[in-house]
């Protein structure tokens, strides 16, 4: 109650009070009337979605894999699928910077020998790039488990069907295993959404996260727009989930 409805409730409130203390819905209204605000949402929504179709590529041919074929190594690319959820955001987006950055390793290299640069991390392609490597691993878990509890049945009886290859993976294999998949890509989506570490050390702030902190931590209560940014923050996180 005290360190979870207490605060967010205290949040809501003032995104919804206006200054004679009445119910008011105008700063949402002036939220949206704001080029700035829309393109914040816009590109939060953008990077969100970018950033689970990213780490879908990563993390589904790595579950499959690791569940459907016995190797050696199979148990070490699990556990170095997760990883990066033992290191913080903000930690991997200064890892990617020194390898990946304008002056990083790998582009130092290529301007060398090739005469060009790859803009990894450059503006919001780069948020996508470094949200995509960190969160991933929501997918892989959830995937893994997903995919181990198939009945092995199924997969047999498509076989003796004559399914094969990505036929058996695409009209049975996944399927079964979307609850895990929509499980994991809705916890990657709300962490993007909300994410403000990578994109305040990447310099990208036309986001709704980066937007709301700049504007509580230098303005405060005396501007409502942190707050109600919170609060479509908020509203996203539960919708994203709700969906799922």
């Amino acid at each position: 109650i005290f360190f979870l409805l207490v605060p967010i409730g205290l949040v809501i409130y003032t995104a919804f009070v206006n200054e004679a203390g009445g119910f008011t819905l105008g700063h949402f209204t002036t939220f949206f009337d704001q080029t700035l605000m829309r393109e914040s949402f816009v590109n939060s929504l953008v990077v969100a979605v970018a950033s689970v179709f990213f780490a879908s590529l990563i993390a589904i041919p790595l579950a499959y894999l690791t569940v459907r074929f016995e190797f050696r190594g199979a148990l070490l690319i699990q556990t170095l699928g997760v990883l990066p959820l033992v290191m913080p955001p903000f930690v991997g987006a200064v890892a990617m910077q020194l390898i990946f950055g304008r002056s990083g390793s790998v582009n130092l290299l290529l301007e060398n020998a090739f005469g060009f640069k790859l803009p990894l991390m450059q503006d919001l392609i780069g948020v996508v790039f470094v949200e995509s490597i960190h969160y991933f691993p929501f997918i892989l878990m959830n995937l893994v488990a997903a995919m181990r509890n198939i009945d092995g049945s199924m997969e047999e009886s498509a076989m003796n069907l004559g399914a094969r290859g990505w036929r058996l993976f695409s009209r049975i294999v996944f399927p079964l295993s979307l609850p895990g998949y929509v499980a994991g890509a809705s916890l990657v989506f709300v962490k993007v959404f909300d994410d403000l570490a990578t994109p305040l050390l990447l310099n990208a702030k036309d986001l709704l996260a980066p937007q709301a902190y700049l504007r509580v931590t230098s303005i405060g209560i005396a501007d409502p727009m942190g707050y109600v940014i919170s609060v479509v923050l908020i509203v996203g996180s539960i919708a994203a989930v709700w969906l799922s």
